[in-house]
């Protein structure tokens, strides 16, 4: 096989692709079919390896971009306007690795390789000193990576001073390596433009030509109210770049959506797994262009009741084997669903924000990082008997509702939200609620409400807890502890959003005994005292139980190994 010949057209095909990104294998064996000598494709692999042409990272290939940086230091009197983009003033670039660290450790960020073994400890070195993964800690730096009108659209529109951690860190990793990532960071950091902004941009500079076109993005959400939201930033964002983003939920009529998908004129869609699998399988939505996927509160997507449904769409998208960029997101990562997501991504590079490493609920001398609230909200924990909670309630909500800000109070089952919604306008408070009883436009109205400021007071299930974002309010309640710690975290991290403080109040029952532990740890990894009452319940941390085998199932609750068939002669 003629190596010149071989290293031209594997260059060809990687111009060709879209992403400029394809993995080693595939590369190899798409040059020796076009060369027609497919089982040669181990030749082509290990000429591709030598050649200064190629970069190779892992199993993933680009074009070296070796050649341009040394072109426009060779002829830096009298640069061409390529090497004027290339030379470019980046100030992640121009930074020293000494200072990039102590930027890392101001902002609590945590660059790591996926796995935690010796090959992995290796690898997080090699990424947290490799240059192309620098935090862009101003939008100036952005510019050679992301599309200007985005920029734009956040300085000038939104008047962002620059970007958030989250965003500074996750951009050069989705925009300059193309890698897949999990980003875990605390509720109201940023996480919805870390993840939309670069596969925007992205998708802006390989659009088709066509005017008829498949989506290239989608963002899977828990909730409808999650799945809003996020739609209504990629919106905002996308209009600047000629794209158009559709969200699909359950609860309304499916005919307005699919004559939207009909038109053939969407390009990133945000929906819940629900009623995304009912129009794949209705053959109204088609995902085999989907290159870029997010899954936003991805612990709780992975969790056991959204599994199936995702492990369904995501086989319906574009295989990962052949470019496509998965990113996960949320402010919580329990160990138990970690194997089950790694299925879904290759090599993904793990990012942690505001994190600090806790030791206890996943075993002897592991760290949870489950456990990360948000440190600019004050938690008071209220230890308190079951018959004393309403008036207790209502003490709290007279004295909070003179300040004039939003509360947002908690409740565990969708009948108690309506039993306390009911109580509390009877006893004179303005108040509105949303839960699963409730019909989706009367959700909407109650969200619509409380967000405008019409009703000050709402009250709600853990639909509420997830990635929803609600400018200013100043309180949250916690009416009943909720069933995990990690939807602790997600209540109280709806209030000390953007920046701002917040407060958040607890009724701590003694049935809810069994969580003192890890409520003690979040509370102290916010750089808290937990109160008294609440340490006299000891501070055991209970190991996490497999959902199905108990204490008999693998340690910190991971998936069994496949069982193997044995068949007897």
């Amino acid at each position: 096989m003629d190596e010149e010949k071989a290293l031209k057209t594997a260059k060809k095909l990687l111009k060709k692709n879209e992403s400029a990104t394809m993995k080693l294998k595939a590369l190899a064996k798409s040059v020796a079919e076009k060369l027609g000598d497919q089982e040669n494709y181990k030749k082509v692999k290990k000429f591709i390896e030598k050649s200064d042409k190629f970069s190779v990272d892992g199993k993933d290939v680009s074009l070296s971009k070796k050649k341009k940086r040394d072109a426009s230091e060779a002829d830096s009197s009298a640069p061409s306007k390529k090497s004027r983009v290339v030379e470019k003033p980046d100030s992640s670039s121009d930074k020293s690795l000494s200072s990039i660290d102590d930027w890392r450790k101001d902002n609590k960020i945590v660059l790591m390789h996926a796995k935690d073994d010796d090959e992995g400890k290796e690898e997080t070195k090699k990424i947290n000193s490799n240059e192309s993964y620098y935090p862009l800690t101003t939008f100036e730096a952005c510019k050679s990576v992301i599309e200007n009108p985005l920029i734009r659209q956040c300085t000038e529109a939104n008047g962002f001073k620059k970007p958030s951690p989250i965003q500074a860190q996750s951009w050069p990793i989705l925009m300059h390596k193309k890698r897949d990532i999990v980003g875990i960071a605390e509720t109201g950091s940023g996480k919805t433009l870390a993840f939309s902004i670069p596969a925007l941009s992205s998708m802006a500079k390989n659009r088709p030509a066509s005017s008829r076109r498949k989506p290239g993005m989608l963002v899977l959400s828990p909730t409808r109210e999650l799945a809003m939201q996020v739609e209504v930033v990629i919106k905002e964002y996308g209009a600047v770049m000629g794209m158009r983003s559709l969200v699909l939920y359950g609860g309304v009529p499916k005919y307005t959506q699919t004559s939207e998908l009909r038109k053939g004129n969407v390009d990133c869609l945000v929906a819940t797994p629900g009623r995304l699998k009912d129009l794949i399988n209705e053959g109204s939505c088609d995902l085999s262009k989907i290159q870029h996927l997010v899954l936003d509160e991805a612990d709780r997507m992975l969790d056991m009741g959204f599994e199936e449904d995702v492990k369904y769409i995501i086989s319906n998208c574009m295989p990962k084997e052949d470019g496509r960029q998965t990113a996960m997101f949320s402010a919580t990562w329990p160990a138990a669903i970690q194997e089950i997501a790694l299925n879904y991504m290759v090599n993904p590079v793990r990012l942690y924000v505001g994190f600090e490493g806790i030791v206890g609920s996943n075993g002897e001398n592991s760290i949870d990082d489950s456990l990360s609230a948000n440190k600019r909200v004050t938690q008071t924990i209220e230890v308190i008997e079951d018959r004393a909670r309403e008036s207790r309630l209502r003490e709290v909500l007279r004295q909070h509702q003179k300040k004039k800000q939003r509360i947002l109070v908690f409740a565990l089952y969708k009948k108690e939200a309506e039993r306390l919604e009911y109580n509390l306008k009877r006893d004179g408070f303005d108040a509105c609620s949303i839960h699963g009883n409730k019909h989706q436009a009367a959700r909407t109205q109650a969200l619509s409400d409380f967000k405008d400021g019409t009703c000050q007071l709402m009250v709600a299930t853990d639909v509420a807890a997830r990635g929803l974002d609600i400018p200013d309010v100043g309180l949250v309640v916690n009416y009943t502890f909720p069933l995990t710690i990690e939807d602790y975290v997600h209540r109280i991290g709806r209030t000390g959003r953007a920046g701002k403080n917040g407060l958040s109040i607890t009724f701590f029952q003694p049935s809810d005994k069994s969580h003192a532990g890890e409520l003690q740890q979040v509370i102290k990894q916010a750089g808290q005292t937990p109160p008294e009452a609440l340490m006299k319940f000891g501070s055991t941390i209970k190991k996490k139980e497999h959902k199905l085998y108990g204490n008999f199932g693998p340690r910190g609750g991971a998936p069994m190994k496949k069982a193997t068939r044995i068949v007897f002669d």
